[in-house]
Order: structure tokens, then C-alpha cells, then sequence
């Protein structure tokens, strides 16, 4: 048996030039399959019944007492579901061994990073429809632990093309349009969400000391593009949880290795253990198309070519009524078709197909000598 020289390559570098290649045949063998296992349905089968275990939905990260993370069954759903918008978007950002090993620069860098919008900084406010204005008015401490001043302020709010004005710790917005209270609220809160300062999308960060003693940081919401740009951040190291933003920032592969670890650190966190395969085989065919899609009625189950396959998974008359409107066939080339119709499955020895002489001799050379004579 010959074993493909990338694994040859990989077991010398991580063993030594040296490394007994014995022991890496037998690995090899162990880890081959049998043409025709039903591996879909082994990896299907596998993580569904640990799946099963998972009850937590929030989940303390080790060390972090202030940010929980979605965990457990949730977390496994947002992961085969390929959601866009996830529970609790996380990042962990490594910085470059000049900030990581100061905690003064690593604490700064965190504290730049938050998110500082307009809400964080009012003490309370009011609408005037007499003025038709909105009052907000700042707690000057809090302003002054940001660093910033009501300049700023009204820098960023005439940067969203609104007229403002300073009186005290007060500034007014006005808007002439604005002729109903609805209409006010509804400029008061478009106003309070203006970002004065930081990284949008993060709301927290927290500074962590790592074994080595280097410091790194956790953050509360993710923005990985913009992250990944500052001079700070160490780029091979840096990460967010968000698979479809990881997919469109660093690529199909780096979201492929992203879900095989999700999936793994979601079942080892509760002592769950799977083969790697069974979450490999599942990455391979949410990103077979070089986009991340789902395991569902609108990603791999709802798209496949067979109508019956599609029936089988939810909503089997849409399935049905649609395929008779447009004239579908099924080339009944799947598992779940061929059980349906009662056919054999081509796996196993079902996928199997013998070719018989029409005498119903065998084929062997012997007996074609037989025939020829």
C-alpha cells in the first residue's frame, strides 16, 4: 500500500526526519474507508447522537467570567445552519510581541477597540416639538474617561448631516422636518446610535494573560476585516467565530477549518468526543461549492437534484407540487430516494453491479477457454 507523500512529508516534520514509517502505515490503514461505506450517514449519525447530550445554551469561556458564548446544541444549529447573524459573535485577537508582552499597549489597544456610541455617553434627553429639536445632554465624566469632548460630538453628528448645537452640558439637534413626536423619537434614536469612536461591531473587550505570560484580547462582537488592517494585530493568529465573516475575509478554506473546530469545541467542551472525519466530511460539503451553505430546507437538503431526497427532509408536498409543475425526474442516484421507492441503495453491496455471462458460465479465463474450444 502506498502511502501519498504528503502524509509521508507531514509525519517527518511533526516527528523528525527519523520517524518510524511503520507506525504511520498502520495509522494510514486505520484511517482508510470501504469503497461503498455510507459515510454520510456514519457522520450524520455520529454527531446526531452526541448532539443529543448538548443541553447548555450559554456557555462560561475559561477565564472570561464577563463574556458567555453560546454553546451547546444552539451553537451546533447556528453552525449547520450557516447563520448569517449569530448569537454571540466573538473575536480573539493576538497582537505582535511588542504589544503582546507589554500589558499597558495591550490594554490600550483593547480599550480603542470598543465601540463608543453616542448612547454610552448621555446622561438623559429630551424632544421639543415646539423646537422641533432633540436635547441630549452629557455626563461630562463620562466623556472625559473616553477622552473625548462634546466637540466630537458634534463633529460626528454634522459628519450624519445633522444640524447641532452646543449650550452647556447640552446639545440640540434640529431637524424642521420633524413635525410629530414619532417623527422626533425617531431622530433621537438615530442620533444616539452614532459611533463617536472605536471598532464597529465590538462592544467589549477583555484582556487575557496567555501561558507564555502574553497578553491577548477577547472581544464582544466582531469585525474581523478591519481588525485584521490595524498594525497591532498579529494576522496568523486572529480569529472570529463568525463562520460566513471568516469565509468572506480569509476565504472558503479558512471557513472550512473553522467549522470542524466550532463543531469540536462545542462537544469537547461538555466531554464530547467524535471522530474528526465525521465534522471534516460535513465541512467538505457546506464548502464543496466555495460558498458556506447550510444543512437545511434552503442549503444542501433543499438544493440537492433529487425530488424525492428534497421531499424527504421538510415540507414534502411543496416539493412534490413543484416537481409535477415543472416536469422534474428523479434519477434515483441517492440514499433517501431508493428507500422511499423501495429500491436497493447504491451502498455497500448495493453499489455494487456484477456483470454475468448470458450462458451463466463464470468469466474466468479458463472458462473462456472452455467456450472458445
Amino acid at each position: 500500500m502506498e502511502i501519498p507523500k504528503k502524509h509521508i512529508e507531514a509525519f517527518k516534520q511533526r516527528y523528525g526526519e527519523k520517524a518510524d514509517l511503520k507506525k504511520l502505515e498502520e495509522i494510514y490503514k486505520k484511517s482508510l474507508i470501504t469503497p461503498g461505506e455510507a459515510v454520510g450517514v456514519i457522520a450524520a449519525q455520529s454527531i446526531g447522537e452526541a448532539s443529543t447530550q448538548l443541553t447548555l445554551k450559554t456557555k462560561h469561556s475559561a477565564g472570561l467570567s464577563v463574556i458567555n458564548t453560546t454553546s451547546g446544541l444552539p451553537r451546533l444549529v447556528e453552525i449547520f445552519d450557516a447563520k448569517k447573524e449569530i448569537a454571540t459573535p466573538v473575536m480573539d485577537i493576538y497582537l505582535k510581541p511588542e504589544y503582546a508582552k507589554s500589558k499597558q499597549k495591550a490594554a490600550e489597544f483593547a480599550n480603542r477597540l470598543i465601540e463608543i456610541r453616542i448612547k454610552d455617553l448621555v446622561s438623559s434627553y429630551d424632544v421639543s416639538l415646539r423646537k422641533k429639536a432633540v436635547n441630549l445632554v452629557f455626563d461630562r465624566d463620562t466623556l472625559k474617561s473616553y477622552n473625548l469632548t462634546l466637540r466630537d460630538v458634534t463633529q460626528k453628528i454634522s459628519a450624519a448631516k445633522m444640524t447641532s448645537s452646543i449650550e452647556g452640558d447640552t446639545v440640540t439637534i434640529s431637524d424642521k422636518s420633524s413635525d410629530n413626536v414619532k417623527k422626533l423619537i425617531r431622530l433621537r434614536n438615530k442620533v444616539v446610535d452614532i459611533s463617536i469612536s472605536g471598532m464597529p461591531g465590538i462592544s467589549r473587550a477583555v484582556l487575557n494573560t496567555a501561558d507564555d505570560g502574553s497578553f491577548w484580547i477577547k472581544t464582544v462582537g466582531t469585525n474581523l476585516e478591519e481588525v485584521l488592517k490595524m498594525e497591532e494585530v498579529e494576522i496568523s493568529s486572529t480569529i472570529s467565530n463568525d463562520i460566513v465573516e471568516v469565509s468572506k475575509v480569509l476565504g472558503i478554506e479558512a471557513a472550512r477549518n473553522l467549522i470542524i473546530e466550532e463543531i469540536d469545541n462545542t462537544l469537547s467542551n461538555v466531554g464530547l468526543k467524535v471522530d474528526l472525519r465525521h465534522m471534516m466530511l460535513i465541512a467538505d460539503a457546506m464548502c464543496m461549492d466555495g460558498t458556506v451553505r447550510g444543512i437545511g430546507r434552503y442549503g444542501l437538503s433543499g438544493e440537492t437534484e433529487s425530488v424525492l431526497a428534497r421531499a424527504s427532509f421538510e415540507v414534502p408536498l411543496k416539493h412534490l407540487f413543484e416537481a409535477g409543475m415543472y416536469h422534474e425526474t428523479d434519477q434515483f442516484k441517492y440514499t433517501a430516494n431508493n428507500i422511499m421507492s423501495n429500491q436497493v441503495i447504491p451502498v455497500g453491496t448495493g453499489g455494487v453491479k456484477l456483470v454475468v455471462k448470458d450462458n451463466g458460465k463464470g468469466n474466468r479465463k479458463d472458462d473462456e477457454k472452455k467456450d472458445s474450444e
